[in-house]
């Protein structure tokens, strides 16, 4: 299956946003339906429980606490209302959105790999001035195309047994050596425990794909003069990679009042992460078509002239580095609450001769997944096993038009369902957003959209080593 995927990756339209026109075009989530639910957040998210499994793709460090082998494939409708002063146009779409399979790597290790979009190319606008001398000249943009990312990563806890051999060496002291106080033992074993905790990890991503952008000048008058078309096509296939880390600190108990310590009946954690995607440069090969041309009365082109023929060029595309920082808190297997903040240089990107006039894009993004019951049994115990998700995003944006800056935000709902019979390792993630990208002021384009994310995990235990047959 993930042999073809690749094909329908490329065969199919994500987007309408007339904002896909600039830079690579819109860029894709690099996470999986588990987040979607909850704001895209998965810098600190790590999927510690036994079950359900979830591959968590946009920190690569969470590669190493997958402890199934887990398939997971997903698709999405998107619907979008693209409103300009008091025109209206609506547009839908369904689209497969990713395919990944991970699985334990030894007892402290995970690897993952899979495919998704990574950028969405698809616009077709256009504008009119009143030129002197000329009249109405019109301007019409059009593209297709994106780039996918074909990704596979690993991810390791290099020192996850730091608290048990603590634990042990301190477990029996004789009288000649000196003891650690309250405060030095404390201390050493909070250190241990993000040290037993912490997980680092990395993608190795294969970028691939193919943009095309068109740009036709209509004159009022073919006679006088003549129309022009501009074609540009870029390819590329290159390497890039990204790197994250995170740990943990769990709290079993804390100091009641009268100062003796009581055994918390869920146990609380705090989870930090960090990630950075570095900002590489890939080659790309373009080619530029511009030609003068007249139409009939039918609506047919002749071509007059031929301006401008490239083929064949090679250029570099240097991506924006993006780092982000997360914090989350997880209360027994009920409450999971996480927060991102990341920023993306955008002003350092560089597409092939284009002038960049990108700003940097700050994203904070919240969610929380509740569970009631993750081991419910007996009447509506399904109902209690289900994961409730919420979760929203905020984006700065780093397209400015006429000096305005096109945010981007969204609020977000899903749930996750258990599926199969005597188990509870696989689900079905659904999700919903509701967001708004850009603005209507400056006769600029907003878009308000609702997606809808369907995803599919399927967990099992492979490769079993039976001690008896």
């Amino acid at each position: 299956m993930l042999i073809v995927l690749p094909t329908i990756v490329l065969s199919q339209l994500n987007t309408f946003s007339p904002y896909s026109r600039y830079g690579l075009g819109e860029i894709s989530p690099t996470t999986l339906a588990h987040n979607s639910g909850m704001g895209f957040t998965y810098i600190a998210l790590r999927p510690d429980s036994t079950m359900p499994i979830f591959i968590n793709t946009g920190n690569p460090a969470s590669y190493s606490l997958i402890k199934y082998t887990t398939l997971e494939v997903g698709g999405s409708f998107l619907n979008s209302n693209f409103i300009s002063g008091s025109n209206l146009i609506k547009k839908w779409s369904t689209n497969f959105s990713y395919g990944a399979l991970g699985f334990p790597v030894m007892k402290n290790g995970g690897a993952c790999f899979g495919i998704m979009p990574f950028t969405n190319v698809g616009y077709e606008t256009q504008a009119t001035n009143n030129e002197n001398g000329i009249g109405n000249v019109t301007y019409k943009y059009s593209g297709e195309g994106g780039l996918n990312r074909a990704f596979i990563g690993y991810g390791v806890m290099p020192f996850n047994l730091q608290v048990i051999k603590f634990k042990n060496k301190r477990l029996y002291i004789p009288d000649s050596l000196k003891r650690l106080s309250k405060f030095e033992y404390n201390s050493i074993f909070l250190v241990k425990q993000l040290m037993s905790d912490l997980s680092i990890g990395f993608n190795v991503n294969y970028i691939f794909g193919n943009l095309q952008n068109n740009t036709k000048v209509i004159y009022p008058n073919s006679q006088l003069y003549n129309n022009t078309n501009r074609i540009k096509s870029v390819s590329l296939g290159n390497f890039t990679a990204n790197f994250g880390a995170q740990t943990a600190i769990s709290v079993d108990s804390v100091k009641s009042k009268n100062g003796k310590k009581r055994v918390l009946i869920e146990k609380l954690k705090f989870t930090f992460g960090y990630f950075i995607a570095l900002n590489n440069s890939l080659k790309a090969n373009y080619n530029t078509f511009i030609y003068n041309y007249t139409n009939d009365n039918f609506g047919n082109e002749f071509i007059r002239d031929t301006v401008l023929s490239q083929t064949d060029r090679q250029g570099i595309i240097t991506l924006p580095i993006e780092q982000g920082f997360g914090i989350g808190f997880k209360k027994g297997e009920r409450l999971n609450v996480v927060a991102d903040f990341a920023v993306t240089n955008w002003q350092d990107f560089k597409y092939l001769d284009a002038i960049n006039e990108f700003k940097n894009n700050t994203r904070v993004s919240l969610g929380a997944n509740f569970l009631p019951e993750k081991y419910a049994a007996g009447n509506l115990s399904y109902f209690r096993r289900i994961n409730y998700r919420i979760g929203a995003s905020f984006q700065s944006g780093y397209i400015d038009i006429k000096k305005t800056l096109l945010t981007d935000y969204f609020i977000s709902a899903g749930v996750g369902l258990p599926v199969g019979i005597g188990r509870s390792s696989s689900m079905v993630n659904i999700s919903s957003q509701f967001g708004q990208m850009g603005t209507s002021v400056n006769n600029l384009i907003k878009d308000n959209y609702w997606r809808i994310n369907i995803g599919f995990t399927f967990c099992d235990r492979w490769f079993q080593k039976f001690k008896y047959d």
